[in-house]
C-alpha cells in the first residue's frame, strides 16, 4: 500500500480571542497541545534537515517523491503552528526561552553529533508517535468541544500525520533496516518526546497556577486512564512499532478518519486548508 500525500496550507484566521484553555473543562489537554504547538516548528525543521540529507542517497524514485511531498507537508505544519505563538504571547506565557534551548541543545546537537542513520531512526519513531496521537485524538473525537479554530489546526495536522505515516519508516528501511537501529531510535525518541511534552505542559500549567490543583490531577488521570486511555494506548502503539514486522498501516480505519477531516476542512464554502500547487 502506498499513500497519496498532498501538501496543503492552513489558511484559517486564528484571531486573538482564543481562550487560554481552548478545550473547555480540560486545561491539561489544552496545555499538552499548546506544548505540542511550541515544539512543532523545531521538530519539523529537524525532520526537514534529516530528510534533505537523505534525498541524494535514495535511488528509489517513488520513495524520493514521497519524501519530497512529506517535506512540503511538514514545512507547512511548522508555519501554521508558529502563527499560534502570537496568541500564546498575548496570553502572557513565557516559553520562547525554553523553545530556543530545546532547539539548540536537542535538535542542533543531534544534527552535529548523531549519524544520519540514527537521525532517520529518530524521525521514524516520532512520526509513528505523531500518527498514533492523531489517530487517537480523531477516533475518540477528543477535540469535539474545542475552540473551532484550534480544533481545525490540530485536526488538520493530525490528519496529515496519518496520511504520511509510512514515509519515514520506509526511508529508515532503505537507509538502515537493521532492527537494533530502530530499537535505539525508539528508546531515545519515546523518552525525549514525552519528557519534553509533559515538562513544557507542566510549565504552562504552573504559569496558570493550576499545576498542583486537584482538578488538574483528575484531568490527567482521566486523559491517561479511563477517560482517553492514552497511557495504555500509547504503550500498545509503541509496542507495535517495536514488533520486528511492524506495519505503519496498522491503524484500523485511520485513512478514513484523516480523509473525513481533510474533506471537512477543505469545504468550498469556507475552507480552512487549501491544497498547494504541485511542484514541477
Amino acid at each position: 500500500m502506498e499513500e497519496t500525500i498532498t501538501a496543503r496550507r492552513f489558511i484559517a484566521t486564528l484571531g486573538m480571542d482564543i481562550p487560554r484553555h481552548w478545550l473547555p473543562g480540560n486545561e491539561v489537554v489544552s496545555s499538552l497541545l499548546n506544548a505540542y504547538t511550541i515544539l512543532v516548528p523545531a521538530n519539523e525543521a529537524f525532520y526537514i534537515r534529516t530528510l534533505n540529507g537523505c534525498l541524494p542517497r535514495i535511488p528509489d524514485g517513488a520513495l524520493r517523491a514521497r519524501c519530497e511531498a512529506f517535506l512540503r507537508q511538514e514545512a507547512q505544519h511548522g508555519v501554521a503552528h508558529k502563527r499560534y505563538w502570537a496568541n500564546l504571547d498575548a496570553q502572557g506565557y513565557a516559553y520562547r526561552g525554553v523553545e530556543r534551548v530545546v532547539e539548540r541543545c536537542v535538535f542542533r546537537v543531534m544534527d552535529r553529533l548523531a549519524p544520519l542513520w540514527l537521525r532517520v531512526s529518530l524521525v521514524s519513531c516520532v512520526e509513528h508517535i505523531n500518527a498514533y496521537l492523531g489517530y487517537e485524538f480523531l477516533s475518540q473525537s477528543i477535540l469535539a468541544d474545542a475552540d473551532p479554530r484550534l480544533r481545525d489546526l490540530m485536526e488538520w495536522h493530525f490528519a496529515e500525520e496519518i496520511e504520511h505515516r509510512a514515509v519515514a519508516f520506509d526511508l529508515l528501511q532503505a537507509v538502515s533496516p537493521c532492527y537494533p537501529v530502530r530499537m535505539l531510535g525508539a528508546a531515545m525518541t519515546a523518552t525525549l518526546f514525552h519528557l519534553l511534552l509533559t515538562g513544557l505542559a507542566g510549565w504552562l500549567l504552573a504559569q496558570d497556577r493550576l499545576l498542583w490543583r486537584r482538578a488538574t490531577r483528575t484531568q490527567l488521570i482521566s486523559h491517561l486512564g479511563a477517560g482517553h486511555e492514552m497511557g495504555r494506548r500509547s504503550f500498545e502503539h509503541l509496542r507495535d512499532y517495536l514488533a520486528p514486522r511492524f506495519d505503519p498501516y496498522c491503524l484500523p480505519g485511520a485513512d478514513a478518519l484523516a480523509a473525513a477531516v481533510l474533506t471537512r476542512l477543505g469545504a468550498e464554502h469556507s475552507p480552512s486548508v487549501v491544497p498547494m500547487a504541485p511542484r514541477n
